[in-house]
């Protein structure tokens, strides 16, 4: 089996970016982002992207790819990195992977079962059929239709319950008969490098940072994208930061109700992060201000 693929995990806001950067230098590095959110093009500022300077000095890999109306799954993110890690050594650069979104990590590392590409007309149909029918409408036809998944999932899951749904248009197929069987066995395998901080000092950077968002523009972003013909009513817009910022916009928050509500979900979803990241098996774990990055070239 090949090399252990770097992974660099940890909450948002730990400096994630940073210290894949500085590696990446050390060791002429591609980086692979496992962000569900920096996929989409035009959301930059509420998504932490690198910047363009950094962009310029390490090639990044699924960043800014996607509109912000279009889907991706944690499969889809799995085959598209699995293909990158097969390229970059050809081109004499080490891929690292770094990100905090634990699913896309899950499945690229734990393969899930293979399950059909989403088609954006079946979902995007079924979507509207949700709206005039509600939750319990559509959850009565995939009792239907694949009651397997239906008892293996909550009435009110809107999600699973549109991908029970979309599966079966697509394939005629019931998604329950997908993930029976055996799972495929990941062709790499991960050397986790953690991430942490006191949780003092990670929620003070997580407030700091919204509020150099809040100066570098981000309303404007947020309107900017409204303009260009993205409706905020789009999954993406309840994105930790444009929510609060779209609520603000509309009426139903001041700008500082918006921003401590922001900050207060961020840390939220930190402390989640934080949970799921020390259930993983065989991280080493490392002060995100005391790293050493010769450590983690010359480590084993």
């Amino acid at each position: 089996m090949n090399d252990p693929v770097i992974t660099i995990i940890g909450p948002t806001g730990v400096g994630k970016t940073r210290i894949s950067i500085a590696l990446a230098k050390a060791v002429d590095a591609e980086i692979i982002s496992a962000d569900s959110r920096q996929v989409y093009k035009y959301l930059d500022i509420g998504t932490a992207k690198p910047t363009r300077l950094e962009r310029s000095e390490i090639r990044f890999h699924l960043i800014d790819f996607l509109e912000p109306d279009e889907s991706y799954s944690c499969g889809q993110f799995a085959r598209d990195a699995h293909a990158l890690l097969s390229d970059i050594p050809g081109r004499g650069s080490v891929p690292v992977v770094c990100g905090g979104t634990g699913l896309y990590i899950k499945a690229l590392f734990e393969p899930l079962h293979e399950l059909p590409p989403s088609q954006k007309v079946v979902k995007e149909r079924l979507t509207r059929e949700l709206a005039v029918l509600g939750t319990a409408g559509m959850y009565e036809r995939l009792e239907r239709i694949d009651p397997a998944w239906a008892r293996a999932i909550k009435p009110a899951d809107k999600q699973r319950i549109l991908r029970g749904l979309e599966v079966y248009e697509i394939t005629g197929r019931p998604l329950s008969s997908f993930i029976g069987g055996k799972k495929a066995t990941a062709p790499f395998r991960p050397r986790y490098i953690g991430l942490h901080l006191p949780r003092e000092v990670l929620y003070r950077r997580i407030d700091q940072r919204f509020d150099a968002m809040i100066q570098a523009g981000l309303a404007d972003e947020v309107t900017s994208l409204s303009k260009i013909g993205y409706p905020w009513t789009l999954s993406i817009f309840k994105t930790i930061g444009y929510k609060e910022i779209i609520d603000h916009l509309e009426g139903r928050l001041t700008l500082e109700q918006a921003i401590t509500a922001a900050k207060r979900r961020t840390r939220n979803f930190a402390k989640r992060q934080i949970t799921w990241f020390n259930r993983v098996p065989g991280v080493e774990w490392y002060d995100a201000d005391k790293i050493d990055i010769d450590h983690i070239v010359n480590g084993n």
